[in-house]
């Protein structure tokens, strides 16, 4: 006997050991059964499942044969979160009617809310012995777990699906899809392209597939049959915002910018409304010199979905780069509003605060003290503390902001040089050799020219 068998006769057992005796003749039970039946229904409808589990094993005590009070009972303790009763339950109503698959399937429903892998594989491989030929169990059953990100359960429920032979192409796109989330990346392609070439499938399924596809052949390096692949299934289907967010996702990937900003803009004009679009869009038109578009598409996203902080980097990277410090500095004070503890944000505030015309040292010291208390251990922030003493006349000080750099980040040469700078400033020529001297075995040994 197997232990979910075993399981079985123990909860058969028990739950007649729990019902009081009845007095009532086979017409009269029928009827209180019913009684019961609906009133357990509507009990759960409502959302008060002790109430169904009450109901539901009253009426099982009536008719301990009756599988549909055990199921009703299985689901009513699951929903009130009574996991080892309703697995007793759901195993009992397999007991009585082996023959039907949805206590099995509502039992993996259950030890995946319970957590308990050993028993959800019990339950797997004994739906697999006794439904070798349901496409339909086993199709929802893949589905259900890759939703709970079982992955390689998924899968392997997804093969027996494929083994009934059963013609289910959004089957064979989940197939594709877990098989592409398990790392066969050659698998999830073969998978996809047999739906993609089909005749007879709707586009939106051959987009899907197609979407797979281009995943899958990015993921083994074979990027412009990926971008074939995403290509088409924007061509079949227009709609799906998520292929030209994938597409343009690649091109980025190849620093192919202006052909991303084309992508996520024809995806834009088809669908306006959405906020999606925005911060991709906004960042390969930074990244692709497109300053001031990029402005305008980031302050649109800022102003309709300010929690997106992101945005705020790359709006102050497009002021940047536009020589606008005052706009970069604004934008980077509201991020640090929105978001206090964002890393690195008052490091980048004090950076573009240096490239202020006149600059205010004293406020930059201030933010770098404040950044310092949140990273401590951050070279930047004494990088920048460095330069900020030099141009305050604070020589000495700098000395120690960069030595303090240099010792968190032995391989950036661009400390090395500074200090370099303020030991022959202050006259120390013998230090300033010895640094450079370092600077230039630092750069060589990164491959820096």
């Amino acid at each position: 006997m197997n232990v979910l068998a075993a399981l079985l006769s123990f909860g058969s057992v028990l739950a007649a050991a729990e019902c009081p005796p009845s007095s009532l003749g086979e017409k009269e039970t029928l009827a209180k059964f019913q009684d019961l039946d609906r009133a357990a229904q509507s009990a759960f409808d409502r959302g008060q499942f002790a109430a169904a589990a009450e109901q539901y094993r009253e009426a099982a005590c009536l008719v301990p044969k009756s599988a549909r009070a055990f199921y009703g009972l299985g689901i009513a303790e699951a929903a009130a979160g009574k996991f080892a009763a309703a697995r007793k339950a759901l195993e009992t109503a397999y007991a009585i009617l082996p023959e039907n698959v949805m206590p099995l399937a509502m039992l993996v429903r259950v030890e995946v809310a319970a957590k308990d892998i050993d028993r959800l594989k019990e339950v797997l491989r004994t739906a697999a012995q006794r439904f070798p030929k349901n496409a339909e169990l086993h199709s929802g059953l893949a589905r259900f777990l890759a939703e709970s990100q079982l992955l390689d359960l998924a899968l392997a429920e997804s093969l027996r699906f494929e083994q009934t032979g059963a013609s289910d192409t959004a089957s064979a796109v989940a197939l594709a899809v877990l098989e592409n989330g398990a790392g066969a990346y050659q698998d999830a392609i073969r998978t996809a392209q047999a739906v993609e070439g089909q005749s007879g499938v709707a586009d939106a399924v051959k987009a899907s597939a197609a979407g797979v596809a281009g995943l899958s052949y990015e993921s083994i390096g074979e990027r412009e049959q990926a971008i074939k692949h995403l290509s088409l299934a924007i061509e079949l289907a227009p709609a799906q915002e998520n292929s030209y967010l994938a597409l343009a996702y690649l091109y980025e990937k190849a620093q192919r910018f202006k052909e991303a900003v084309a992508v996520l803009e024809r995806g834009r004009k088809l669908m306006p409304e959405s906020l999606h679009f925005l911060l991709p869009l906004g960042s390969n038109l930074v990244w692709s010199e497109q300053y001031q578009p990029a402005v305008d598409v980031l302050n649109e996203l800022l102003r309709k979905a300010p929690d997106t902080l992101e945005a705020y980097l790359r709006l102050a990277e497009a002021y940047r780069n536009t020589g606008r410090p005052e706009l970069e500095i604004e934008i980077l004070r509201k991020l640090a509003q929105v978001k206090p503890d964002y890393p690195m944000v008052h490091v980048l505030t004090a950076r573009a605060m240096l490239n202020m015309d006149p600059v205010d040292y004293s406020a930059v010291l201030r933010i770098l003290a404040q950044a310092e208390k949140s990273t401590p251990n951050d070279a930047d922030i004494f990088y920048l503390r460095g330069k900020a003493y030099v141009a305050a006349g604070r020589a000495e000080e700098a000395v120690a902001a960069f030595q303090r750099a240099i010792e968190l980040r032995p391989m950036d040469p661009s400390p090395y040089y500074q200090l370099g700078l303020v030991y022959r400033k202050l006259g120390q020529l013998d230090l300033a050799r010895q640094t450079l001297s370092r600077m230039e075995h630092v750069k060589q040994a990164a491959g820096t020219p």
